[in-house]
């Protein structure tokens, strides 16, 4: 709960540096998690769908440095030529349809066309890594010679049939035409990554992103005239020789397996049925969530130590829906400035209706008694139908919440029902709603401090739901499956086409938890245990393994066979030249 600077250097050397990224971690971000379409656009460059309008995370190309709570600016620049008087800012949206993905740009630039003689012209260049890690050529700029020539699309050759793009010139844009003041343009393009080999729809693609902006120049100009100005911005490198991740994210739906099994509200996840439950994870570092927020990125003098993540489980008994979370937060408390605390936000909806920002449907089970040792409040607002909803919360040894004195938190865990006939639904049908997992940090009365505590709300649709501010696609659905749950070893050997490590279960344990991770290929596998300190206390396996699912047990004893204390844990699967860390809490 204290954050103890040694402490979290010695992990910053055990972890990945993504678990603890550069202070402003809006500058050059090392990926950006791409949210999926509820729609797919029309590649016709226009930009008129509603899915553009969103708020997401996007990038700023602009040779000053745009940055704000959704922007993020690229890694480099260079003028090739001339001064930078037009200072174009060109805005870079990317969203996926399963592997279709899909990038726009949407620039203000005001002498649109080529550079020169020369091949480059207005527009993107961008290098992605096809599944066997080979890097491919797409260019969608205008290069093309003439007097307003429409844009160029090139993919490569070895993919000929992978993507397509368009352009569309704003009212008072001539490319190619020095004698007047362009008004920018907009364009958008479509990969298909299944052509690149991808089979995994929430896949990590590799990218380097290039925005070209030359100005005043005509298609038969030298490149180097003096009167003549390239500026060009990159994410990656200019080449390729660097490349940043797109996170292919935030799956439109996901489904309640059907069980007989009856909850005991209790937080504690202990029924067999979760075992099997389908689950989203929640967090600044998850593979599948929509979005978050972190409050202090701009504030050089916090650092984000205890990135939490959560991990959401459903299933459901007729149209019981069972919610369950579990989240190895080491600071467990409520944000005493605000109203805010840790904990489970939830935006629910009535069949077929999606309510107006007036009519939003609240319920909230989180940690909002600021008395130490305190569990959850659960609330509903007045659009909830009276008995809707209830829940509970569980803290493991471990957890004391509302106070930074007792050392680090183990965690906590929740359960929630969502009687959802109460909301028009039936079984079959898909229940529309959004998820906000709250991680407020440091922030109980005796331990807040503005550049030491923090605030870091995570989602899977919206935090807000509200058509004012997020507008578009608000909400995700949980299907209320009439299947039972496959087993999830023969669900997840089925598609282990890629290194993934799985949340262990149970979390928090006591005495033993089990660790699933699958492996795309035969190969070198290694999995340990750490402490709190950094240490190495138990080695789980050291061989090769298969391609596959796989699962070890940790029964909480070290390498010499002795009981591991109550605490936080990590574990580290190592496989060939990568590796993936998560935490867990041993909790007696």
């Amino acid at each position: 709960m204290r954050k103890i600077l040694t402490v979290w250097i010695v992990l910053m050397l055990v972890c990945t540096v993504r678990l603890i990224p550069a202070q402003n971690s809006h500058i050059d971000p090392s990926s950006v998690r791409v949210v999926s379409v509820e729609n797919a656009p029309v590649i016709d460059g226009v930009l008129g769908e509603t899915e553009w309008a969103r708020r997401y995370d996007y990038l700023v190309f602009n040779a000053k440095g745009i940055i704000g709570d959704v922007q993020y600016t690229p890694t480099g620049g260079i003028q090739v030529t001339g001064t930078y008087v037009d200072t174009t800012t060109t805005y870079v949206k990317v969203m996926h349809d399963g592997l279709d993905l899909f990038i726009a740009l949407d620039s203000d630039d005001k002498s649109v066309g080529k550079f020169g003689d020369s091949w480059e012209g207005d527009g993107l260049f961008m290098k992605i890594k096809d599944a066997s890690g080979t890097a491919v050529e797409y260019k969608l700029f205008f290069n093309k010679s003439g007097t307003d020539p429409d844009i160029a699309f090139e993919m490569p050759g070895v993919y000929p049939n992978s993507g397509s793009g368009a352009a569309f010139k704003n009212a008072g844009t001539v490319v190619n035409d020095t004698t007047q003041v362009d008004s920018g343009y907009t364009a958008e393009m479509v990969i298909h990554l299944d052509q690149l080999g991808y089979t995994d729809p929430y896949a990590e693609v590799e990218v380097m992103i290039n925005i070209f902006d030359p100005d005043n120049y005509y298609e038969t100009d030298n490149p180097w005239k003096p009167t003549g100005s390239y500026y060009k911005q990159w994410w990656g490198s200019e080449w390729g020789s660097e490349f940043r991740t797109l996170k292919l994210a935030d799956p439109p739906t996901r489904t309640a397996y059907a069980t007989t099994g009856v909850i005991t509200l209790d937080g504690q996840l202990n029924e067999s049925f979760w075992v099997n439950a389908q689950s989203v994870d929640i967090g600044v570092d998850s593979e599948l969530g929509t979005g978050g927020y972190y409050m202090q990125w701009g504030d050089t003098l916090n650092s984000y130590t205890d990135r939490s993540n959560a991990t959401l489980k459903f299933m459901h008994n007729g149209t019981d829906l069972y919610i369950g979370l579990t989240s190895d937060d080491a600071s467990v408390c409520k944000w005493s400035p605000g109203w805010e605390a840790d904990g489970l936000f939830l935006w629910m909806t009535n069949y077929g209706m999606i309510p107006s920002s007036g009519e939003r449907m609240e319920i909230k089970a989180m940690y909002f008694n600021g008395t130490e040792g305190s569990g959850i409040t659960f609330q509903t607002s007045s659009a909830v139908p009276t008995g809707g909803a209830e829940g509970a919360s569980y803290e493991p040894t471990g957890t004391v919440t509302q106070t930074e004195t007792n050392g680090v938190d183990a965690g906590y865990s929740l359960e929630v029902v969502i009687h959802t006939a109460d909301f028009g639904y039936q079984v079959g049908d898909t229940v529309m709603l959004s998820a906000c997992v709250w991680d407020l940090d440091y922030g109980s009365v005796d331990a807040y401090q503005e550049h030491i505590s923090d605030y870091a709300p995570n989602w899977w649709g919206t935090q807000w739901v509200d058509p004012n501010f997020e507008k578009y696609f608000m909400y995700r659905g949980v299907i209320l499956s009439t299947s039972e749950a496959v087993d999830v070893d023969n669900e997840k050997t089925a598609v282990a086409d890629r290194f993934e490590l799985y949340p262990n279960y149970p979390n928090p344990f006591n005495p033993s938890t089990t660790i699933s991770f699958s492996t795309p290929t035969s190969g070198k596998v290694r999995l340990d245990i750490y402490n709190i300190l950094g240490q190495r206390i138990r080695t789980l396996i050291n061989s090769e393994l298969p391609s596959g699912y796989h699962r070890f047990e940790w029964n909480g004893l070290t390498e010499n066979g002795l009981p591991a204390p109550t605490g936080l844990y990590l574990y580290k699967v190592n496989y060939g030249n990568n590796f993936k860390v998560a935490k867990m809490v041993l909790s007696k």
